[in-house]
């Protein structure tokens, strides 16, 4: 399960790095383990279990967690690349196409997975500076230059982040206006569907699971407003090749 993930994750930067066959290619662009997308892939998973095994979080939590990730990873390499276009970065110039190298995308990718695994496995940071500095990188560097790929790798996280910040998933338990508590289905959101009936298949439904007893239970809404993952996949699936 976990190569799958990786392997997801990995080729929308894979099939998106290739260089255009109308343009001369200087370089190869690493492929499986040796891609930085690939690296960083592994990363966010071995800070998923430690995350799973300190604070338990729930599966839509988690999904959140790799989605916003990758999404920062995604807009970082998109100034670096001809035609893509990001989901947040819209504020910052592609890059020219002499900048357009290697080596730039990976120092972006780098800094906006780094900044965004801050921001949300904020328990394992020194992971992920010793996995930076591994890299040759710089931890410290916070510049938000947009002419720079360590400034638009920052600017990339520092996006995403924001731009989630009061999306509905009470991810800070700011909509929780009792305790604050993260996460929190403040909407006491009803399911149209039962886990017997799908009456609108255009809805959520909830499904059946073991409960290890040899019963099962249907577990309602664990978190509102799970949007993050839908748009990343989405990317995701308009770069796949036909």
């Amino acid at each position: 399960m976990n190569k799958l993930i990786l392997v997801v994750l990995t080729t929308f930067l894979f099939f998106g790095c290739q260089q255009d066959p109308k343009r001369k290619q200087t370089q190869v662009e690493p492929k499986g383990v040796d891609n930085i997308a690939y690296k960083w892939g592994e990363m966010a998973l071995t800070a998923t279990a430690n995350d799973t095994e300190k604070f338990k979080p729930r599966p839509t939590i988690t999904s959140r967690y790799l989605a916003l990730i990758f999404v920062s990873v995604f807009d970082a390499w998109s100034r670096y690349d001809e035609k893509a276009i990001p989901v947040y970065l819209d504020s910052v110039n592609r890059r020219p196409v002499g900048e357009q190298t290697l080596k730039n995308k990976e120092i972006a990718i780098s800094y906006a997975a780094f900044r965004t695994m801050n921001e949300y496995y904020y328990s394992d940071k020194e992971l992920f500076t010793n996995f930076m500095k591994k890299m040759g990188l710089d931890p410290t560097n916070e510049s938000l230059d947009p002419n720079t790929p360590e400034g638009i790798g920052n600017l990339a996280a520092k996006a995403v982040i924001q731009a989630r910040k009061g999306d509905g998933a009470n991810q800070y338990g700011e909509e929780d206006e009792e305790n604050h508590q993260p996460y929190f289905d403040y909407t006491a959101y009803a399911p149209v569907n039962s886990a017997d009936e799908n009456v609108d298949p255009n809805r959520w439904q909830p499904k059946y699971f073991s409960d290890g007893k040899g019963g099962t239970y249907a577990p309602g809404c664990l978190t509102p407003y799970q949007k993050a993952l839908v748009e990343f996949m989405n990317y995701i699936i308009q770069l796949m090749p036909l």
